[in-house]
């Protein structure tokens, strides 16, 4: 097989799961390009905001439900650890269904414009990529990896290489966080922790309160992924990822947006980390014990997400680790960016380099026991392209 066919068949491995491998979960099937285009511009809206295109479709814009102001409720008591059991990277609905324009309504609007092929006040694009790849989903969402990236890992192969069967999961550790369904709830004073789960290792978990799933102790402070955790390390406590001023607001819990968070991928046996910067999280209430309408959005930072792809392809061939193969795989990455991010900032001006890829996955998650055990540390493998 050619290597750079190879690289893109490990990558399609990923594409449901970083939680549980959930039959229906991820489709692979796609509209021709033209369709997803047409799709594209229609999600769009026909509107940048910037009033450069002359469109005079509606206004619209898809954020994160503000601070509540003024009188509300306190903080429901209690805490909950949801594990994401369901992940939707964008080419399936929430409910699995494949869809090609299901990226258009995950995510939020980070940049504050209505973006179309036309618009030109955005970030400059790597030379030689289309305008297509700025145009924006519903209600100026921004998805890029959705729209342009995922496809590419996708599409790229002719072959369907099934989906992993191990189990994975990202924990979210919050407190004041009322999830009976139908609420309208807001409140401020939550806060919580967002913690990574590891390999899960003996047959499937039970997705309940019996389920104790270990802690990656890498995302745990003092703690690495070769060494460890020193002994009597509180998870909760200890956790890099924390959400000390989250809120809920009409029944959404909302927290983050200055916040780094790293989702690992499974990428056919190789662990692909992409860390997602300036994230916003959000959930809604499914009921006792489960949240649903999960969103997670942010950027990635393109030349990170190169440097952690070019580690991938080195465990598979190092061969990839430079030269042609790999650049071609480089070269499509990079020209899916479309969004600038400067020192924990976000923005989408005129005059700058577009240099990072909008994000936005969906999930819906179950609750679990708290987190309390840290799995033990474990040899790393060393980097295969490194000088």
């Amino acid at each position: 097989m050619h290597p750079t066919r190879l690289i893109l068949l490990r990558v399609l491995g990923t594409a449901c799961l970083c939680a549980s491998s959930v039959a229906g979960g991820c489709g692979v099937d796609r509209a021709p390009e033209a369709s997803r285009d047409a799709g594209t511009d229609a999600g769009a809206s026909g509107h940048d905001g910037s009033g450069d295109d002359g469109d005079s479709g509606p206004s619209c814009t898809l954020e994160p439900p503000p601070r509540p102001t003024g009188a509300v409720s306190k903080p429901t008591p209690g805490s909950h650890d949801y594990a994401i059991r369901q992940l939707f990277l964008g080419d399936t609905d929430r409910k699995g269904n494949p869809s090609p324009g299901a990226w258009q309504s995950f995510g939020y609007d980070l940049d504050h414009k209505l973006t179309t092929v036309s618009s030109t006040d955005v970030c400059a694009l790597t030379p030689g990529t289309s305008a297509q790849v700025q145009v924006d989903g519903d209600c100026g969402t921004d998805n890029s990896w959705g729209a342009n990236l995922l496809p590419i890992l996708i599409q790229t192969n002719d072959t369907d290489p099934g989906w992993p069967t191990v189990e994975w999961t990202e924990m979210m550790y919050v407190t004041g966080f009322d999830d009976a369904v139908g609420n309208t709830t807001s409140a401020v004073g939550l806060t919580g922790v967002l913690l990574a789960g590891t390999l899960w290792q003996d047959g499937s978990p039970s997705w309940d309160l019996s389920t104790v799933w270990p802690v990656a102790p890498e995302s745990v402070s003092g703690c690495t992924a070769a060494s460890g955790c020193p002994a009597g390390t509180n998870p909760v406590a200890s956790a890099l990822v924390k959400l000390p001023s989250a809120y809920q607001a009409g029944g959404t819990f909302v927290g983050g947006t200055d916040v780094d968070v790293t989702f690992t991928f499974d990428l056919g046996g190789q662990l692909l980390p992409i860390a997602i910067r300036s994230a916003i999280l959000t959930f809604s209430p499914g009921g006792p014990g489960a949240v649903t309408d999960g969103t997670l959005a942010g950027v990635i930072s393109t030349q990170d997400f190169i440097a952690q792809l070019r580690q991938v392809a080195g465990d598979i061939s190092t061969s990839l680790c430079w030269g042609s193969a790999f650049d071609s795989i480089a070269t499509q990455v990079q020209q899916t960016s479309d969004i600038v991010y400067d020192g924990g900032a976000i923005s989408n001006a005129p005059g700058r380099a577009c240099n990072a890829i909008s994000i936005g996955i969906g999930f819906s998650a179950i609750e679990i026991a708290a987190p309390s055990v840290i799995a033990p540390g474990a040899p790393q493998a060393p980097d295969r392209c490194a000088d």
